[in-house]
């Protein structure tokens, strides 16, 4: 459960559905001067036939005027406020312990670019494009119908009037515009009235010009972690900007976030995505409220839910979203390498130009599955009497500050290897899907029987937040969800109890299988699996609540409720044993 983010954007709006948004990219029809040979570090992302593709915006001129500035403003730089040295936070020693996928999106974080190819004119990518230039209400199922793959070595020769930006992008439903650069500053905003972010909205969307009738609401967070709704009164066009909190991108990986978006979007199950900057995004508005946790236990409710989730493990291919994540990293750090050509090799570390950095080992600092994350998480946990306490009372052996790491290890392997004898099958999951993540309609009747299952195209849940999106095995990701149902107070009582006779469960699962009148000895077997891994969603935010009491600014007590999480997993683990000694 993660409590630095906001959980739903349209808890204090009204269920209007705002009028479609017209990004930058497709406002226009001039035709496109030549290329610029200077390397940029913003792009646009699309998605064509399930694949992602990043085009350099000032490879296109007429767009590239709106964001050239981006690159290259001395205030949007690497040295910002949000970067570890300058961040506010308990414990800044820990900051260079962590492995990061994302401190900064330009660094070298690709494993597999110490082999790369050195590219001096437009990154190596193979890009599709459309031959028909009446291409407005063309999506992307359709894109495959009419385009001409043209490969990377002709893409930075071609001329002004065989690429046209507003073309290739307008074929696609899917698309954003990447300012790895920009850092917005949310205490400058506030005391300007959000004078630059209205400026990055009319950048994004021309149409939203002049800035006199953008209104921005704030709707949670404060100075270092907010939401803000941002409607232009004019065209009644509404979208929503989240700022990180404070770093929150030192456990988050963002390239990983902003990929997923994309990809749910392209597939109908999340809202539009317009922009990413390096400490926020801008997206679409959902219209509807969030959940209550005690909600997430209604009867009329839950079977919607659980369809939902069902859909999301069947529909999206994890394999999708690790390609597009490597090939996002591969971009950057190719643009990351022109720049430093470009600059004749200047920078800062030894070393001088390409060479140096060719020559560079590389480190693994991206995170694959949930495994992985947790594995990184027991590195860096910091040692605190709250996690101290929580292993000395639940083990035969005394836990002590000086192998209390090894001892976390030690449980976490053991976890692993019996989790992993269930051979769950290895999906997208969401990772985070607390009642805040549950968006409903306003006029949902919570009251009106669920007689069947509607259409899952009819389904009215939708789910937000895709920061700790990753692939796991999906009962865990169902597990994680049965566990919020507890809330924040930490009520395990009401989280149902996993066995084949418990009737909320069975209506649950035959819910996330598509069926009310689901077999029940796939009913049985599913619960099975889901209950061997009841007890690893305590162990998770357990250890990630550890990380937040030494990172967040945020007036809460990270640690005593991560001891309460880990005691979740005691009680798990107890039972588990149990069962495994009965005859």
């Amino acid at each position: 459960m993660a409590l630095d983010y906001s959980t739903s954007p349209s808890t204090n709006n009204s269920s209007t559905t705002a009028a479609p948004v017209t990004p930058a990219s497709t406002s226009s029809s001039t035709s496109i001067p030549t290329q610029v040979n200077l390397p940029s570090s913003s792009a646009y992302c699309f998605i064509s036939d399930k694949d992602v593709h990043c085009v350099p915006i000032n490879s296109f001129n007429s767009f590239s005027d709106n964001f050239i500035a981006l690159d290259n403003t001395s205030k949007q730089n690497d040295e910002a406020d949000f970067t570890p040295d300058k961040l506010y936070l308990k414990n800044k020693n820990l900051l260079y312990s962590l492995n990061n996928p994302s401190l900064s999106d330009l660094e070298l974080d690709s494993p597999t670019l110490s082999n790369a190819t050195l590219h001096t004119g437009s990154p190596p990518l193979s890009l599709a494009i459309p031959t028909n230039n009446n291409l407005q209400n063309h999506h992307i199922h359709h894109s495959q119908n009419n385009q001409t793959l043209i490969p990377p070595s002709q893409t930075s020769s071609q001329t002004s009037s065989e690429l046209n930006l507003p073309a290739i992008i307008n074929n696609y439903s899917t698309h954003a515009i990447y300012l790895p650069r920009l850092i917005i500053n949310l205490s400058e905003n506030l005391n300007t009235e959000f004078k630059e972010l209205k400026g990055l909205l009319i950048k994004i969307f021309p149409t939203w010009s002049p800035k006199d009738v953008i209104n921005l609401k704030q709707l949670t967070g404060g100075i270092t972690n907010m939401l803000l709704s941002c409607t232009n009164q004019d065209l009644n066009e509404t979208v929503l900007i989240r700022v990180y909190g404070h770093g929150t991108n030192l456990i988050i990986d963002r390239h990983r976030e902003f990929i997923s978006h994309l990809i749910l979007n392209s597939l109908g199950l999340a809202p539009p995505i317009f922009s990413r900057f390096k400490n926020g995004l801008v997206y679409g508005y959902l219209s509807g409220r969030s959940l209550e946790p005690n909600e997430l236990s209604n009867e009329n409710l839950f079977p919607l839910i659980a369809q939902n989730l069902g859909n999301w493990h069947k529909k999206l291919d994890y394999k999708l979203i690790e390609n597009g994540v490597e090939k996002l990293r591969t971009f950057s750090m190719n643009l990351k390498l022109q720049l430093k050509s470009s600059n004749g090799g200047s920078g800062s570390g030894s070393g001088s130009g390409i060479g140096s950095l060719k020559n560079k080992k590389f480190k693994k600092k991206f995170i694959s599955n949930v495994w992985e994350l947790l594995e990184d998480w027991i590195d860096i946990v910091p040692i605190n009497p709250d996690l101290i306490s929580s292993f000395n009372d639940n083990l035969p052996h005394e836990v002590s500050q000086d192998n209390l790491k090894t001892i976390i290890q030690e449980e976490f392997s053991w976890l692993k290897e019996n989790l992993s004898k269930s051979n769950s099958p290895v999906v997208s999951s969401h990772c985070d899907l607390l009642s805040g993540n549950v968006i409903i309609p306003q006029d949902f009747d919570l009251q009106k029987p669920l007689i069947n299952l509607p259409s899952i195209e009819d389904n009215p849940i939708k789910f937000i937040d895709y920061e700790y999106m990753l692939p796991a095995p999906r009962a865990f990701d169902i597990a994680n969800h049965f566990a919020e149902w507890q809330g924040f107070n930490c009520d395990r009582s009401a989280i149902p109890t996993p066995h084949k006779s418990n009737e909320i469960l069975v209506k649950w699962v035959r819910g996330y299988l598509g069926d009310l009148n689901a077999p029940m000895n796939n009913v049985e077997e599913l619960i099975d699996e889901i209950a061997t891994f009841y007890g690893l969603p305590g162990f998770y935010w357990g250890i990630w609540a550890m990380i937040q009491s030494e990172l967040s600014n945020i007036d809460f007590n990270y640690s005593n409720y991560g001891k309460l999480r880990l005691e979740e997993y005691w009680e798990w683990k107890g039972h588990y044993l149990k069962k495994q000694t009965s005859p």
